[in-house]
């Protein structure tokens, strides 16, 4: 209670949560899993089929981000390179939800911070990145394996189809793309917390400003007020003039005094 007036006291109201901040979040937060989850994915899947005298036979190579797997597998493998993909894919994920985590802890601050911007920006660009090389490479090899099939040969087959992993790890980089599209493009300011007000006049919960100018513009009426009858006060009455034709009554005039 605050004197003769029955207002409680209250305090500035909360910031109100950036909800860019927060759907930046969320979709840094998404492409980290499809990151994640798409590099054990299937980047690639390669059939080949052998009809020869034999007997028939086929194979399958599954390319994902931690090598290639073959099955069934071969009695003399042949010695080939691996490219881990998946340890680049694993950093952009975790630094990622990194930016998630900041963005949301920041998400009732006044101001963006700039460091959380650059550092979200950086990690979408190492995530395109990556994601631009493996998909260059899947198409490249689609491509030549589809212009070098034999069309006349019924001994041999072969198919080449991307993998669940490679559209997990493409939808993480766009994903990502649209969290860094949404912290660059420039929003107006949040608005500022109402400050507290004087003991009088204290805000009321969230339409305290709106108040708090309805009591001061009262206040200002109610001193101009006294003002006006101060000034009434201190100036000098009018006085009638006397008239001539008044005069006093002669004396004993009246009602017999009782003495």
């Amino acid at each position: 209670m605050s004197g003769a007036y029955a207002y409680p006291q209250y305090g500035p109201p909360p910031a109100p949560f950036a909800v860019g901040r927060l759907v930046a979040a969320g979709l840094f937060a998404v492409a980290a899993a499809f990151a994640v989850g798409g590099s054990f994915g299937a980047f690639s899947v390669y059939r080949f089929e052998s009809r020869l005298s034999r007997g028939p036979s086929s194979s399958t190579t599954t390319t994902t981000g931690w090598g290639s797997f073959e099955d069934p597998l071969p009695a003399d493998p042949l010695p080939t390179p691996k490219i881990l993909y998946g340890i680049p894919l694993v950093v952009a994920g975790v630094l990622a939800l990194v930016v998630a985590l900041l963005l949301v802890l920041s998400a009732r601050r006044p101001t963006e911070p700039p460091a959380v911007r650059s550092f979200g920006v950086g990690t979408t660009g190492l995530l395109v990145g990556v994601v631009s090389v493996i998909w260059l490479q899947l198409i490249t090899i689609a491509r030549n394996i589809a212009v070098n099939r034999p069309t006349d040969d019924i001994a041999f087959s072969s198919s080449y189809v991307i993998g669940t992993g490679g559209y997990l790890i493409l939808l993480a980089a766009l994903f990502a793309l649209a969290g860094a599209v949404v912290l660059v493009v420039p929003r107006r300011p949040a608005p500022q917390p109402v400050p507290p007000g004087p003991a009088m006049y204290p805000p009321l919960g969230p339409e305290g400003q709106w108040q708090q100018a309805q009591w001061q513009q009262q206040a200002q009426w109610q001193q101009q007020a006294q003002w006006q009858q101060q000034a009434q006060w201190q100036q000098p009455r009018w006085q009638q003039p006397p008239s001539p034709y008044w005069q006093a009554p002669p004396p004993g005039w009246g009602p017999p005094s009782q003495s």
